[in-house]
């Protein structure tokens, strides 16, 4: 894989509670440096983000109903609506968890129904995060062909807080589901170059990771 295209696969992304503002500037300066895509960064942090990213080709995203997805649809639409104006060029919001495991499917329709066009007004891509690791295949399926139908951009496949990180077996099932336009974001867990670009080979468009510098370097060597 070519260095530049492996590079603009990767979202590097900082999301724990206690990170600083100096985390942050490091991420931004890093990404910037390598030419990664872009960088995955607490709602708190996404105005300075932005502004010490130079480049606008690199994405600044940040997460919404982070990391249980317990809140409610007008709470996440309020959030989506704050990142916009904070200047977030994509969001990534987790899955009512518990609507999936109470299967109740008409719930989480209304709900990404609501949220996908919310965020497309505002011109923003949204990824759905389902928790994969915590779904059996059925719910996995069943979300995405809700996922479609709502016009969700993007299935990630995990927040790394919940849940282990996705195989390449996990990444292919999703491809092999999914309509050919919904793009798929892997994340949890990824800190070599050789998974990552499992991963791409196995479908995935782009790689959430804390460890971008790390598999860049590897690339390299």
């Amino acid at each position: 894989m070519e260095r530049e295209k492996l590079a603009r696969c990767l979202e590097s992304t900082l999301l724990k509670p206690e990170t600083t503002l100096d985390q942050i500037h490091k991420l931004c300066d890093e990404a910037t440096e390598l030419g990664l895509g872009g960088v995955c960064v607490p709602p708190y942090f996404v105005k300075e983000a932005r502004r010490r990213l130079t480049n606008q080709r690199q994405l600044v995203v940040s997460v919404v109903g982070f990391p249980l997805g317990y809140s409610g649809t007008s709470g996440k639409a309020e959030e989506i609506r704050k990142l916009v104006n904070d200047g977030v060029n994509e969001v990534d919001v987790v899955i009512n968890i518990t609507a999936v495991k109470d299967a109740n499917w008409t719930f989480l329709e209304n709900d990404l129904s609501s949220l996908a066009q919310i965020s497309h007004l505002k011109n923003t891509p949204i990824k759905l995060i389902i928790e994969m690791g915590m779904m059996n295949p059925g719910e996995v399926r069943q979300i995405c062909t809700i996922a479609d139908r709502s016009k969700i951009d993007f299935i990630k496949t995990s927040t790394g807080m919940l849940a282990p990180g996705p195989s390449k077996e996990d990444i292919a099932f999703l491809r092999s589901i999914l309509d050919p336009g919904t793009r798929i974001k892997a994340s949890a867990g990824i800190r070599t170059a050789e998974k990552a670009i499992e991963l791409i080979k196995a479908g995935a468009d782009r790689i959430g990771t804390s460890s971008a510098a790390a598999i860049m370097a590897e690339w390299e060597g």
